[in-house]
């Protein structure tokens, strides 16, 4: 679950200029073998098509249970269905553990009426639409967790594009244990739905091409070249709400193998979108280029939950790396300190990326 927690900022803050050169570059995070740029939602989920007006930019708190999880129509509150994970109403699949929302026209009203803000997506085809209201949200830290994407860990606050200037809570499961039985977690764009298609392709870590006319990632192709440098390359990673577990194993109690803090924005918030980053032990659990770094001791609870007492990520800067000396025990990082290694209970993480997609993210509960 997701906690507002103040060294998460300075955790962001600590890398701020790879993260904000990460905001700069083109929309280089492409789909894994379900293709499908992660902007429009391509592969497992159709496509979340422009919103139908302009709104009222809201997202602010209301009593609406828009977006809320559900498994019945009862749940939901007057005037709202339940679209269930099982469903096909998205495109190829559902939302993990549903979605309180309303059939909508794309240009009409319904949605603002409804709460503040929410827009009319069209989820169907250019010849048959099927439009529902998506509820808005701004990429900043909510007041309470609720008050963001009803404080869901499988959703996350994205900006849909060119199209739609403004950031909304857009389904993206993390286990195929949030979908049910039968059903598959698809992580192969933006729109992370439940299918009846297990999803294939290289796991996080693996290098990747960008653009790729076969993708070869089981999620996303994540840029780690810069601009104007040949060849374009990439790494498979995993999008996720930031601020919640990630990198989620199978079974029907998976474990987590991550923690959601890779900024896609320059000022990235809890649960707006970002990728994840595996757990580690000491520097050599990660992939080339990134460290373990050290969870500050005042959060145990995170060591607990990960199984591990660090994170990969490109730099230390106010922390301490964890090294992989004799008996597993920490060195020195550049926070001065020392730490202890443990038992890894990840693999390998993706690398920042360097002119690398934008867009932002989040966590939920």
């Amino acid at each position: 679950m997701v906690k507002a927690r103040t060294w998460f900022t300075l955790f962001i803050l600590s890398v701020g200029t790879v993260a904000a050169t990460a905001s700069c570059g083109s929309d280089e995070a492409t789909g894994g073998t379900g293709g499908g740029n992660i902007i429009t939602g391509g592969g497992s989920g159709g496509r979340a098509g422009a919103a139908g007006r302009g709104g009222s930019g809201g997202g602010s708190a209301t009593d609406s249970l828009l977006g809320a999880p559900c498994t019945a129509d009862a749940q939901c509150g007057d005037g709202l269905i339940c679209i269930k994970a099982s469903s096909t109403e998205f495109g190829e699949g559902g939302p993990s553990q549903g979605m309180c929302t309303k059939s909508c026209e794309p240009g009409g009203p319904e949605c603002d009426a409804l709460k503040p803000g929410a827009e009319c997506f069209d989820f169907g085809t250019e010849l048959a639409p099927k439009g529902y209201c998506l509820d808005s949200c701004v990429q900043t830290d909510p007041v309470e967790l609720t008050d963001k994407c009803q404080g869901r860990s499988d959703f996350v606050c994205a900006d849909l594009g060119d199209t739609v200037p403004m950031p909304f809570c857009v389904p993206h499961c993390r286990s195929d244990a949030e979908c049910g039985t039968g059903l598959y977690c698809d992580k192969t764009s933006l729109l992370g739905l439940c299918t009846k298609t297990k999803p294939k392709g290289d796991p996080v870590g693996t290098p990747c091409t960008p653009g790729a006319d076969t993708p070869t990632c089981e999620a996303v192709c994540l840029r780690t070249s810069d601009d104007g440098v040949m060849p374009v390359t990439g790494v498979c990673a995993e999008l996720c709400s930031i601020g919640a577990e990630c990198m989620y194993g199978s079974g029907s109690n998976p474990k987590p193998g991550g923690f959601c803090a890779g900024p896609l924005s320059s000022d990235p918030t809890v649960l707006d979108l970002g990728y994840c980053l595996a757990n580690c032990s000491c520097t050599s659990d990660c992939s080339e280029g990134d460290l373990c770094r050290k969870w500050p001791d005042a959060d145990s609870d995170l060591v607990t939950l990960l199984g591990a007492p660090g994170v990969c990520y490109p730099s230390v800067a106010m922390s301490t790396e964890l090294t992989c000396g004799e008996g597993g025990a920490g060195g020195m990082g550049a926070g001065g300190a020392s730490g202890a290694g443990g038992d890894s209970a990840g693999g390998d993480g993706p690398v920042e990326p360097v002119g690398g997609a934008s867009g932002a993210s989040g966590s939920g509960g």
